[in-house]
Formats: structure tokens, C-alpha cells, sequence
């Protein structure tokens, strides 16, 4: 068990949003997902290359004050769970799904013991890295190399289907369901392209011209955020995507899956090359 907390500076503090806590030490975190029910986080750590099947990958988990880490809460401990490179995660009723390079492993979120596996292998997946899951529980996977996006259905046996393929897609990384038309919403790391699936499973582009863009959330009012990991920037896009584009955060190092916490009204961040994670409030300071 580690206890590390760090804090910014004031005059960062006054010129941008409230950061809630910054915490440090982890290992090329990818992804930061809050628990819905008791506000605990997660975080996936790929702890190598993103690609590589090291067993080096670990998820820890923080407590709802955010001052006490479990570092390596599944994986990363020797005779246990093996994960390679850990990158999305979605909280789903009692279990926590991740995403890790060829398969998905489920995880019961209060024991990190093993819950379940879906394997992909049929597809022939290389890179699975976003995931999300929508109301009734369906869980979404995005392989941002081959252009392939895919569904789980948890009630009924954990079902895969291939839910859309296709070089339009631009590398899908980041995903979220818009909540107000329930449609699945995706960042294209290779088109810098902000797109939203139709029920028909049509893809219409609402946003273009960004860079490498990761990760994709709604806050409790409609905004929608996105990560560019390149530039180092959070963007937030109202009405669900279909407003003005504007710079919520700048100068950030390599901002990956980024999440949102609506019940606490922050915004997730995991720094994947900075080793930190920091959670910073919707609401400006005035």
C-alpha cells in the first residue's frame, strides 16, 4: 500500500480549474475510471511497451479520498493475475472490465479477483484500447490498429460481435456513449476525427482537425471532453459534441483515457509519460 498525494502550484491553481489531487508514482497509466456506487478509482498501468506481452501490467486502486493507493491492487504480483498492457476500463455492476491487448478480463471490484475473459482471438484484434459501456450494459471495444470496434453483451453470456469495422473509423481509441442520443461516440487517433454511430450503424463526423486524440467523456450537463495526447490539451465540446470547440486544459504532458466523474463533477486524467494521474473539477474557480 503506497500513500502518495502531490499538489500544483498556486499560481496554476488560480489561471485554470480546481485540481482535486494529483497523485504520482504510478507506471504509464492509460486509463482512470471512478466506481459509480462507492467512488473509488481505478488505474490501469501498461508498465512497457503499450503492445508488448510482458506481464508487467497492473491496475491500482485509490479510495474515494484519494489518499491511499493500492498499487498493485490486479496484476503485477508474482503467482497472481497476469496482465500485459492494461488500457481501458469501465466499471459494469460488480465487476471491472479491461482492456489488454488481445482480451478483455473482468475483475470483481471490491477482491480484484478474476471474474471472467472474452477472448477475441476470431477477429484477429492487435491493439484493443478504448472501452465503454452503455445503460444496459453492453460493453464496447475499440482496436485502434485494425479499424475494428466490437460489443459484449453481458446479458446474454458475454456475446462478442464485431459492432463496426472500416478505415472511416481513423483508428478508434477513446469511446463514450452520447447520453442523451444513447449512439456510441469515438476519437480517431490516426483521423484526429470526433465521430458518433447512428443506430443504422452510420458514422457521422461531428468534429475534425484535431491531433491524437485518446480518450472521450460527457460531464452531467452534455459537454463533451477529449484528450489529445500529442498536444497536451483537454478539449470540452457542448451540447453533446455539436458545440464550439474550447481549450479546458493546456501544457498537460500526454493526457490519455480520460474519464469523467459526474457524481463528483471532475474530470479524470492519467498523464501516460508524466506517472500521474490528477483530477481536476468541472466548475471554473471564479
Amino acid at each position: 500500500m503506497r500513500k502518495t498525494i502531490g499538489f500544483l502550484p498556486l499560481f496554476f491553481l488560480l489561471a485554470h480549474p480546481a485540481y482535486a489531487f494529483t497523485l504520482s508514482d504510478f507506471e504509464a497509466p492509460e486509463s482512470i475510471v471512478a466506481d459509480p456506487k462507492n467512488g473509488a478509482y481505478f488505474v490501469s498501468n501498461v508498465n512497457g511497451s503499450p503492445g508488448d506481452k510482458d506481464g508487467n501490467g497492473y491496475i491500482s486502486k485509490i479510495n474515494a479520498n484519494g489518499n491511499i493507493v493500492i498499487q498493485k491492487f490486479i496484476g503485477g504480483k508474482k503467482n497472481g493475475v497476469f496482465l500485459h498492457a492494461p488500457k481501458g476500463l469501465v466499471v459494469v455492476g460488480e465487476n471491472l472490465f479491461v482492456a489488454d491487448i488481445d482480451v478483455v478480463k473482468a475483475f470483481n471490484k471490491e477482491s480484484g479477483k478474476p471474474a471472467m475473459t472474452v477472448d477475441f482471438s476470431h477477429f484477429r484484434v492487435k491493439f484493443l484500447n478504448g472501452i465503454t459501456a452503455d445503460e444496459k450494459g453492453r460493453i464496447y471495444v475499440s482496436d485502434l490498429v485494425t479499424n475494428q470496434i466490437f460489443r459484449i453483451d453481458t446479458k446474454k453470456n458475454y456475446e462478442l460481435t464485431l459492432y463496426k469495422e472500416g478505415k472511416e473509423l481513423g483508428s478508434p481509441n477513446g469511446l463514450a456513449i452520447n447520453p442523451k442520443s444513447k449512439h456510441l461516440v469515438l476519437v480517431g487517433w490516426e483521423s484526429g476525427q470526433i465521430a458518433e454511430i447512428d443506430a443504422h450503424g452510420n458514422l457521422h463526423v461531428l468534429k475534425r482537425g484535431f491531433s491524437r486524440l485518446d480518450g472521450i467523456d460527457y460531464d452531467d450537463q452534455g459537454n463533451l471532453y477529449v484528450s489529445d495526447f500529442e498536444r497536451g490539451e483537454i478539449y470540452k465540446i457542448p451540447n453533446y459534441g455539436r458545440g464550439d470547440t474550447t481549450t479546458f486544459l493546456s501544457g498537460l504532458t500526454t493526457p490519455a483515457d480520460i474519464s469523467c466523474d459526474r457524481k463528483r463533477e471532475e474530470i479524470l486524467i492519467p498523464s501516460l509519460k508524466g506517472n500521474t494521474i490528477t483530477t481536476v473539477s468541472f466548475r471554473k474557480r471564479p
